[in-house]
């Protein structure tokens, strides 16, 4: 199941095509450099996944959030990327949190998709969140966290 998911959200416009609509929930917003802190956050059935950053350059950067959720409602991604391609924003900081259901994996992606290295992020398991380390690069295309609600006995 975890296979799908993660091959899933890979791509947002992938996802469009291979599920229904209610099993999905994107929104666009712009990424502003200036170096506040500012975050985005999108609800959905009770989970809630937020995204914050500091960020310099440029101008505002088009960035889009997707919400997917498995159909029998247990298992969600959640992911926030540059759909247009590589940003050239120079980011200070950044933290993905998912409220709502416990967090279970996640990765980031810089330049060409790439994964950062392992050394460039923390994820928490504990907090449910992803953020960036001392030892980050600066250069952030996607963030993405993975999370599974426990099973419901009967």
């Amino acid at each position: 199941m975890w296979r799908f998911l993660v091959i899933l959200s890979i791509s947002l416009s992938v996802l469009c095509f291979e599920m229904d609509e209610d099993q999905i929930q994107v929104a666009n917003f712009d990424v502003k450099p200036g170096g506040a802190l500012l975050s985005f956050e999108k609800e959905w059935d009770g989970v809630t996944c937020k995204f914050s950053y500091q960020c310099q350059g440029g101008t505002n950067e088009e960035w889009t959030m997707g919400l997917v959720r498995s159909q029998d409602g247990r298992d969600f991604s959640c992911s926030v990327e540059r759909p247009s391609g590589q940003s050239y924003l120079f980011f200070q900081a950044f933290k993905m949190e998912i409220t709502g259901i416990p967090a279970v994996e996640g990765g980031v992606y810089g330049p060409e998709m790439t994964p950062l290295k392992q050394e460039e992020f923390k994820f928490d398991k504990a907090s449910n969140t992803i953020t960036e380390t001392g030892k980050f690069h600066s250069q952030l295309d996607k963030v993405v966290l993975y999370a599974r609600k426990g099973k419901t006995e009967l």
